[in-house]
């Protein structure tokens, strides 16, 4: 059995993934952009517990997330690079493991919700299709879509692709 995980503070996971840039915060907020670079590697912490909780330490699919989560988790830059890449691993998180995003429904319902089935059903894909290089651009588009869309129905009906498959002129949006 697991260890209860300490919960988030109001507003935790939007501080953590839309924060302001780490980069354009003045000197004295250096204490401010340190605790969201620990949040995040908190988050990454328990990304890496419930892949061992389902996969056990011996798996080979294991043992490799867990290296490129450390690599990512350890990146000594509190800049936008290393921040973006965390900030993906949380956003690709909340869309793969629902275990995972419950840690947050207390502290970010209204978020999680929309992150889960309005956004990353829409933008996930394309960031793991691509796989995964462009982790800033992947959170500015969640970012934007729950700040200037929301509550824009984006995702297409369920079939629509396959209603529509190989006929000319008919790829718009139903």
């Amino acid at each position: 059995m697991r260890a209860r995980m300490a919960e988030f503070p109001k507003d935790a996971l939007w501080q953590m993934l839309f924060g302001d840039p780490l980069s354009t915060r003045a000197c004295k907020a250096g204490e401010n952009a340190q605790n969201t670079v620990d949040q995040l590697n908190c988050a990454i912490v328990e990304i890496i517990q419930l892949l061992r909780a389902e996969h056990g330490n011996e798996s080979r699919a294991f043992k490799q997330a867990e290296r490129e989560l450390c690599e990512v988790r350890d990146m000594q830059n509190c800049g936008d690079v290393a921040v973006a890449c965390k900030r993906g691993i949380v956003l690709f998180t909340l869309w793969r493991e629902p275990v995972f995003a419950d840690r947050f429904r207390s502290s970010d319902s209204k978020l999680v919700r929309d992150l889960t089935q309005r956004i990353l059903p829409v933008t996930a894909p394309s960031f793991l299709a691509n796989l995964g290089q462009r982790p800033d651009a992947f959170v500015a588009l969640c970012c934007t879509l729950y700040v200037l869309w929301a509550g824009e129905p984006m995702a297409l009906k369920p079939g629509w692709e396959m209603e529509h498959a190989g006929v000319p002129g008919s790829c718009r949006l139903p």
